[in-house]
Order: structure tokens, then sequence, then C-alpha cells
């Protein structure tokens, strides 16, 4: 008998030990966290928080009518019926717990890319919930959490509840889009009380905004995250109309845009760096993006091809763009389908200098190619749509590159206002290099 209470006081105290650890910060609850998700540590020195502008406001008063076609255009092909549904939630939901309704759309479309049954990062539905995450602080319809008392960090802890029986927290019910948006908003007025208290509980990265808690839990191990969520709350102000569209820039005699909607936009690879291996240099800029939305002319000019690029010795072919679809995406090279814009410098302006007199943009791995050869298009059109035709292994984004009569040029400097990034040194072809014949020009 004592040996047997003895083995339950080792196991006891085994498990208070294991509580322990999960509270060695000093916090008085387990842990959040989700456990199959891990820090890309090469993306972490893209960019810093720093780097990025102060995100745009909400609007005080949302049109639900202007909120459900924005959230259409951001998720890009939901019906209207349900995007009026969703976005009614959305603005219900945010209004009833405080939340911005254009944070949870960017949740909605970058973490369940607005599928209402989406799995993933150990988190189902719309929003990509983690029961795990949340379970044991939402229970019989009650979100316990626990803030700082006072500014002090070391003024200890004071319990608060909010009120979350709207629905079951349940699976069943995390799979319902209406359910997922209430849960959601309910989180994220969790996160937003808890911001201030769970700074100094963990030795976070640098982050900008209390979103990120949204995916890491407690313990905020990269930024990127909410770079990417914030990137669509950007893109979905716009399409409502809350954001202005960026201001042109005046580059070599043309009045210039950004390529992606939400600007500024990440670089993940920079002009001359190394591809397989070293055998090739990489031949423009590669921005995160992700895949169906909507690549714009940064300038004014004429289609001047549109097609695929073909393995091998192959030649590029124009074509229409039914004929680009029909084309096995087994036998593209590594451009895929692509577009490239000429753009002819504005007339000369008073005390400028005479440009050079063309300037060619090109746009690779694109999904769908919405333009025709010789069709002349605006700053700021749609010529297709992200994709990853012709990748072997990347993520979805964009290939952007620019020509101009002395050779290839660098997107990263010519659209700096619009595109953010830190260029590894040494990886930068120099600006003006003469491109390599057209058999070696692969991506």
């Amino acid at each position: 008998m004592r040996a047997k209470v003895a083995l339950v006081l080792v196991v006891a105290l085994g498990l208070a030990t294991l509580a322990d650890g999960a509270r060695a910060d000093g916090a008085p609850w387990q842990r959040r966290r989700r456990p199959d998700i891990r820090p890309n540590r090469s993306a972490l020195t893209l960019v810093t928080p720093q780097d990025w502008p102060a995100e745009p406001s909400s609007p005080d008063a949302v049109d639900p009518e202007r909120f459900a076609r924005a959230l259409r255009e951001l998720c890009g092909w939901m019906p209207p019926g349900r995007a009026t549904r969703y976005g009614s939630w959305m603005l219900q939901y945010g209004a009833e717990l405080e939340v911005d309704p254009f944070l949870l759309g960017a949740l909605a479309h970058r973490m369940g890319r607005c599928q209402p049954r989406a799995e993933g990062l150990s988190g189902l539905g719309l929003t990509l919930i983690s029961r795990r995450q949340h379970g044991a602080h939402l229970r019989r319809g009650v979100y316990r959490y626990h803030v700082r008392r006072g500014a002090d960090a070391g003024g200890g802890w004071e319990e608060r509840t909010l009120r979350a029986d709207r629905f079951p927290f349940s699976e069943h019910q995390l799979r319902r889009a209406e359910a997922n948006l209430y849960f959601a908003a309910v989180i994220l007025r969790v996160l937003r009380e808890q911001r201030g208290s769970l700074v100094g509980l963990y030795d976070h990265v640098p982050y900008r905004h209390w979103v990120s808690h949204w995916v890491w839990g407690d313990w905020v191990k990269s930024h990127r995250s909410e770079d990417r969520i914030l990137t669509d709350r950007r893109r979905l102000l716009t399409y409502y109309g809350a954001v202005t569209p960026p201001t042109p820039i005046r580059a070599r005699g043309l009045a210039m845009g950004p390529p992606l909607d939400g600007a500024p936009r990440v670089v993940s690879s920079w002009i001359g760096a190394g591809r397989d291996g070293g055998a090739r240099r990489h031949r423009g800029v590669d921005v995160e993006s992700v895949l169906g939305e909507p690549v714009r002319a940064v300038a004014d000019g004429r289609v001047n091809f549109a097609g695929v690029d073909l393995p091998g010795h192959r030649r590029n072919a124009s074509m229409t763009p039914p004929q680009i679809a029909d084309v096995p995406r087994s036998e593209l090279g590594a451009g895929g389908r692509y577009v490239c814009v000429l753009h002819h410098p504005d007339p000369l302006r008073e005390g400028e200098d005479a440009p050079p007199p063309w300037l060619r943009s090109c746009y690779m791995h694109l999904e769908d190619v919405e333009v025709r050869n010789g069709q002349r298009v605006r700053r700021g059109e749609r010529l297709g749509t992200v994709g990853r035709t012709g990748m072997r292994e990347s993520a979805p984004h964009l290939h952007l590159e620019l020509h101009g009569p002395g050779g290839l040029l660098d997107a990263s400097e010519i659209l700096a206002p619009y595109l953010l990034g830190r260029n590894p040194e040494g990886s930068r072809q120099p600006s003006g290099s003469r491109a390599p014949p057209a058999s070696a020009q692969r991506r």
C-alpha cells in the first residue's frame, strides 16, 4: 500500500513539474501554442518590423455591400451570396466584440483561403482556430484569461472572463463559417486585451501587432505571419475604398505603380541570386504573394508578349489566353505562363533628363493570363493572377523582371517605394547589366 502511495506521489510530482515548466515564465495558465509550426529562419532576415510604414486605420462606419464586394475581391473566387453572408458575420461579431472586421477578413483569407472547412496548423475552419490552443481556456461558454495588474509587470495577474456562448466550442462548429468567425472575434478580443501582458512573458522576436499571437500563441517566434495577415488587411481596405492607392512614382520617364495590391510587398529573392547550385543567376525579383491574387501592370504600355515559356531550346510561344491555359503544366519551362509589357516614356518634362527610349516589364509564373499580345494596358490594370507555373518547389509568387536598352534592371531599386526587403550581401547583379543570350535566359 505504501509503495502504491509513493508511486502516486512521484507521478503527481512529475506532472506538477511539467505544469510548472509550462508556466516557468510566471503566467498563471498553460502556455497556448500551435504544436506543428516552426519559424522560417531565412524569412526572418528579409524584412524587420521597423521597415514597415504605419498600418492604415479602418473606417468607423462600414457599408455591408461594399464590404462584401471587397471581401469577394480579396478571396478571388467567392460567390456573391457567400461573400454577403460572411461579410455580415464579420461586421456583426466585429461590432459585438469590438474587433476590426477588416482584420477578421484578412484572417479568413490568409489562414483558411476563405474555405469554411479548411484545416492546417492544428486549426480548423475559415480562420484555422486551434481547439488545442484555446480549449483549456474556453469552457462552458466562457473564455478565461489573465492580464497584468496595472502598468507594472511585477504587479501580479488578474483573471478576466469573456462570455462566448453563442455556439458550442466544438470541431463541428468551427467548420461552420458563422461560428468560426464568432470565435475568431472572441479570441481577437482576448489577445488585444492581453497584448501588453504577453510582451514580457517570453523571449519574443520583435513584432508589430498582437495578431502575431493568433498564429504563435503566447510565444511569438516570427513576425512574418503578421506581415502577411496585415498585407491582406491592406488589400481588403483598398478594395473597400478606405485606402487610397499608392501615389505613382516617376522613374525612367514613366509614371509607375506597384505590381501587386496592398503595397508595400516583400521581396523574397533578388536579381543575381544563385540558382541550381550557382550554375545560373536569378534574372529578376521574386515578390511574396498568394495564389490567385491579381498581377498589375507597373506602367502604361502595350503587351508585346503573352504566352508560355518552353523548356530547352524551344521558342517561347505567344498565344491567346485560352491557348495558354491549354498547354499542359508539365510541358512548361521555368518561366511558366507569363506576360511582358513594353513601355515608352511620357513626353519630356521641364527639368527632366531625357529617359531611355523604352522599358519592358515581365511578369512570370502566372496562374491565369488575362491579356493578349498587342493589347494596350494602363498602369494598375490586371494582367493575370499569381501562380506557380514553371516552378518545381517554390510557393506561389510573382517573378518580376525589368529590361531596358542596356540590359536587365533591378526592379527592387526602381520600384523601391512599393517593395521591401533586405538583400543578402553579394547576391545583386549590377543594375543595367547585359542580359545573357536568349537560350540562357532561365528564371
